[in-house]
């Protein structure tokens, strides 16, 4: 009778057999589950990264469609909103997703459209495409199987599927209806402590803001160039004006131009310091924070430009800044010192400083066209906004209606 053999060795040798399938399907499952994982984080990364990337497309065609250039009456807002959107495509260029570069068509039906909001009955907000008075730009990017260029994914031969989709779509809008300047987040508001004659209600004086630059009739020597930050002796369509201080111990109103007291008590060195720097909190709190746009408001002035403050103005030529314009004025004791109505902002360049004797200037600038996160849209302000705003000057009148400030907006991502 033979004998069958028992020894271990076999057994585990039939043993090892029965699991090798199995432990290579296990392992097989564990990796498809992490490959899984894997794709959609990285998916999860692309889709930020595509966000940024549109982002700041839409940021970057929102400020070239809102160029100075608007202001020369020979641009037309077709020609802008094609800069704008070649202007787009290149800032999302320099941006990769998934190691490359995002792609936007530049086109007008393509990837960056320009439109308005509107609410319409039937089907409420709605966005109308549309190059002329836009007031927002849509963004779209993509890493699409369909386009050609889809998210990579890892061990597509084990979870089935090699390449995945990413789309994102963002909003950015402009606005120019605002209420005042905050700083926010440690950013002064981008403001002179100054203010240009706005008109002159017996339509004597000629040197106003409304005479030489709402109505065009400055001249047109200057142009700023963006590329190399310097001011050039050539036309660019956009009128200029000269803001003459007064010498010693001459009337303020004899001038077009003020420095204002806004808490530096008409001190060479804090004046200067505010021109360098801007606005913060510490100088705009007599009026609870913040410097209003359309609300009229009484400030002391000084209509003597001092070599030290014109030295200050030197340093900022081709710089965009806020400033206020006045209109009703009264002499003060002080020789050059008066009292004023300030009422409107507006946004300058400056292009050129000249010295002049006796300690009095003439100041070349130009309007501009300025975005900052430190306005306030007039459609974000509460009726209790309006009261605290208001609080500090019972004497002021809010405005009943809204003008929209042809020089000044706000941009921001609503999506």
């Amino acid at each position: 009778m033979k004998r069958i053999s028992s020894q271990p060795g076999n057994l585990m040798a039939n043993r090892r057999g029965t699991l090798q399938p199995a432990i290579a399907v296990a392992l097989l499952a564990v990796g498809a589950a992490m490959a899984l994982v894997l794709n959609s984080l990285w998916k999860d990364a692309a889709v930020v990264e595509l966000r940024s990337a549109a982002e700041a497309a839409a940021l970057a065609a929102a400020g070239e469609y809102l160029n100075e250039a608007r202001l020369d009456p020979r641009t037309d807002e077709e020609t802008l909103a094609a800069m704008a959107r070649q202007k787009a495509a290149v800032v999302a260029k320099a941006n990769r997703v998934a190691g490359q570069p995002v792609l936007l068509n530049a086109a007008f039906a393509g990837d960056i459209v320009f439109g308005r909001r509107v609410d319409t009955p039937e089907y409420g907000p709605t966005f109308l495409q549309t190059d002329q008075g836009a007031n927002a730009v849509e963004v779209r990017a993509a890493r699409t199987r369909a386009f050609g260029n889809p998210l990579p994914f890892f061990l597509g031969g084990v979870t089935g599927q090699s390449t995945g989709d990413a789309i994102v779509s963002v909003e950015a809008s402009f606005d120019n209806t605002i209420d005042h300047f905050r700083p926010v987040a440690g950013m002064p508001v981008p403001a002179l402590p100054l203010a240009i004659l706005a008109a002159d209600p017996a339509g004597e004086r000629i040197d106003t803001w409304q005479q030489r630059i709402v109505q065009r009739g400055g001249t047109d020597n200057f142009r700023f160039d963006a590329e190399t930050r310097r001011v050039i002796a050539e036309p660019d369509g956009i009128p200029e004006m000269e803001l003459n201080g007064v010498p010693l111990n001459t009337p303020a109103s004899e001038a077009n131009v003020l420095l204002l007291d806004l808490a530096n008590g008409l001190d060479e060195m804090r004046i200067n310091q505010q021109i360098i720097d801007g606005l913060n909190a510490d100088d705009l709190q007599e009026w609870n924070g913040i410097l209003p746009a359309q609300q009229p408001f009484n400030l002391a002035g000084m209509a003597t430009i001092t070599t030290p403050v014109q030295l200050a103005f030197e340093e900022m030529i081709g710089q965009q800044r806020i400033c206020l314009l006045y209109g009703a004025q009264e002499n003060l004791r002080v020789p050059g010192w008066a009292m004023v109505t300030c009422q409107g902002a507006v946004a300058i360049r400056i292009l050129q400083v000249i010295p002049e004797a006796n300690e009095r200037a003439t100041i070349v600038i130009q309007p501009t066209i300025l975005t900052t996160r430190t306005a306030a849209l007039a459609q974000f302000q509460s009726v209790e906004d309006e009261q605290q705003n208001n609080s500090w000057n019972t004497a002021a009148q809010m405005p009943q209606t809204y003008t929209p400030n042809p020089y000044i907006y706000k941009v921001y991502l609503n999506k």
